[in-house]
């Protein structure tokens, strides 16, 4: 079962990223990117199936899907705006995890500051935020 009240879910977009295993994605994205977990379900069998994670009201989902887990990141981008931040102590807090950095941090022509990373599937996520 599920503590999660889906009533209190966003309005717009929910990504959902199929993984090899979920709990461990859940982990890295609240140990390591700082995330708050907002949810996980586990099978009959224990193991969890799905979950939920945001930052800054940008939400995602995963999804246990052995299948589709194996095609590391699939060319999926995410980007994920952190206005309420200081983007850089995120991005040296990150860093300082030992994170694998993408691109580094630095000011872009449209007007974002933003770097980007892989996660522990290979997603690759763009943290930005307006300057």
């Amino acid at each position: 079962m599920s503590n999660y009240d889906h009533k209190k879910q966003n309005i717009g977009t929910l990504p959902v990223l199929p993984v090899n295993d979920v709990a461990q994605t859940l982990e890295f994205y609240r140990d390591m990117l700082g995330f708050n977990e907002l949810f996980r379900q586990s099978g009959d069998n224990g193991v969890v199936v799905n979950g939920q994670v945001q930052l800054e009201g940008c939400n995602l989902m995963f999804n246990l899907n052995p299948s589709d887990g194996d095609k590391e990141g699939g060319g999926v981008y995410f980007w994920v705006r952190i206005e309420g931040m200081d983007i850089d102590s995120y991005y040296e807090d990150l860093t300082g995890k030992n994170v694998q950095v993408v691109e580094k941090i630095k000011d872009q022509f449209w007007g974002d500051r933003s770097f980007t990373v892989r996660d522990c599937n290979g997603y690759i996520l763009a943290f930005n935020k307006s300057i």
